[in-house]
């Protein structure tokens, strides 16, 4: 029978398996915009279906919530953006030791709002990890672990298992919330995406900033924009159809729920609707925080 690593040991193997996988990512290069982005399928990891309901138990998010009050700008058009090239080194040691924190945590002991934010948060963070890691590349695709993607390689382990981005994306929050929201927490690195917000998720406020996130996603030219009879919405919409409500007419549905009075009555029924998506690295190195 195996055993589960003791915490400490748990920690030390997922600091290892983090810097190994991001320190040998191969193949960076010029960012190729035909590469077609393909979401992995919603196949359940079952060992990540377990939580404890009316748990009292608290993850510490304030590493990367201190980092990310630090460093988040928004862009003229308010488009938030990171200064990859500005963070300090000591600042990427505290993110190192928050992804290390969290690695450690027995995520089978937190109620589901605490899972919730506890993923939502790891994911992002894995992200600005890998980004800074590879810096100076021009988007996050270019950044490639053998398969053309970072998405599907082991770069952290929780439990001890080993997971991916697509694991966390795909595997389990879109597996096991199955809530269309979750998109609009999830930052790909990518001025095209929802931005990182200037707090970390928790599990008591994990509700209300999807909403927001989804508020203001929604209300961006980068998740819808109308003009006359055609729309140009977010690839997100293409990408997660199933999760927004599966057709066109569920999704519209869904965007007005969150459209402000200016745009709802622009989302009728017999629009022509494309998608798009900005793969271009949110970066803001250079702003000093003046955008």
């Amino acid at each position: 029978m195996n055993t589960p690593p003791e915490p400490g040991r748990r920690r030390l193997l997922a600091g290892m398996l983090l810097t190994a996988a991001l320190g040998g990512c191969s193949g960076l290069g010029p960012h190729r915009a035909d590469r077609p982005f393909r979401p992995g399928p919603v196949r359940p990891l079952a060992h990540w279906q377990a939580h404890s309901p009316g748990s009292r138990r608290l993850v510490d998010h304030s590493l990367w919530d201190r980092f990310l009050r630090t460093y988040r700008r928004l862009r003229s058009d308010r488009v938030p953006l990171l200064p990859y090239g500005e963070v300090a080194s000591a600042e990427l040691e505290l993110l190192d030791e928050y992804l290390s924190q969290l690695a450690a945590i027995p995520v089978h002991s937190l109620d589901r709002p605490e899972q919730y934010a506890f993923w939502l948060n790891l994911h992002n963070a894995l992200v600005v990890r890998l980004i800074e890691r590879a810096y100076l590349v021009l988007s996050i695709r270019d950044i490639d672990f053998g398969d053309g993607t970072p998405w599907n390689r082991p770069i952290v382990e929780v439990e001890g298992r080993r997971l991916s981005l697509g694991d966390i994306r795909d595997r389990i929050l879109r597996a096991f919330w199955r809530d269309g929201r979750l998109h609009y927490g999830l930052c790909y690195g990518a001025v095209g995406s929802p931005g990182l917000l200037g707090e970390a998720f928790t599990g008591a406020n994990v509700d209300r900033l999807l909403d927001e996130q989804a508020l203001e996603f929604v209300n961006h030219p980068r998740g819808v924009w109308v003009d006359g009879n055609r729309a140009v919405l977010s690839s997100l919409y293409d990408w997660y159809a199933e999760d927004f409500g599966g057709s066109r007419g569920p999704i519209l549905a869904h965007l007005r729920l969150y459209a402000l009075p200016g745009l709802r009555p622009l989302l009728h029924d017999d629009l022509v609707i494309d998608h798009a998506f900005d793969w271009s690295l949110n970066d803001a190195t250079g702003s000093l925080g003046k955008i």
